[in-house]
C-alpha cells in the first residue's frame, strides 16, 4: 500500500471515532470516503472525505516529499446551529491531532494549513455543512 493510501485510510479511521461517548462534542453517524455513495437515508451529521490535491514538494533519489490535502465535509440537516457547526469543526481537527504536539494521532499534519468553509441551507437545500481542509506531509518511495 502506498503511503498516500495509508494516510487516507488512517484519516477515515480517525474521523469514525468522533462520538460523544469518546469525548467529542459531535456524534458523527457515518463517514463516506470519496468512492462511496451516500445513501438518501444516511443519518446526520455525516462526513464526506475527498482528496483535494497531492503535490510533490521535493525529491531525493527515489523518495519524494509530498503534501496531500483533504476536504472533510461535515453535513447536517437544515437547521443545524452555528454552535453545532463550530463543534464539528473543532472535533474534526481534534480527531487528527490538531493542538496535540507530542502525541499527535496523525503524523505529518501541517497545522498552519487548515481552514473551514461554512455553507448554510438556502434556495430549497435540505443541508447545512462545514468543510474543513487539512494537509499532511509525507514521504513516498518510488523504488
Amino acid at each position: 500500500m502506498s503511503k498516500a493510501s495509508e494516510i487516507t485510510t488512517q484519516l477515515i479511521a480517525q474521523l469514525e471515532l468522533i462520538k460523544k461517548s469518546a469525548g467529542y462534542n459531535t456524534d458523527i453517524m457515518g463517514v463516506y470516503p470519496y468512492s462511496d455513495i451516500v445513501p438518501d437515508s444516511a443519518s446526520m451529521p455525516c462526513i464526506l472525505v475527498n482528496v483535494d490535491t497531492d503535490s510533490c514538494t521535493g525529491m531525493a533519489m527515489t523518495d519524494a516529499t509530498r503534501e496531500r490535502s483533504f476536504d472533510i465535509q461535515v453535513v447536517f440537516k437544515r437547521g443545524a446551529t452555528m454552535s453545532d457547526m463550530d463543534s464539528a469543526h473543532v472535533d474534526v481537527l481534534r480527531s487528527v491531532g490538531f493542538g496535540q504536539c507530542e502525541d499527535r494521532k496523525m503524523k505529518g499534519l501541517l497545522t498552519e494549513q487548515q481552514d473551514a468553509t461554512f455553507a448554510f441551507a438556502q434556495d430549497g437545500s435540505k443541508y447545512t455543512s462545514v468543510t474543513i481542509s487539512v494537509t499532511f506531509v509525507y514521504i513516498e518511495n518510488y523504488a
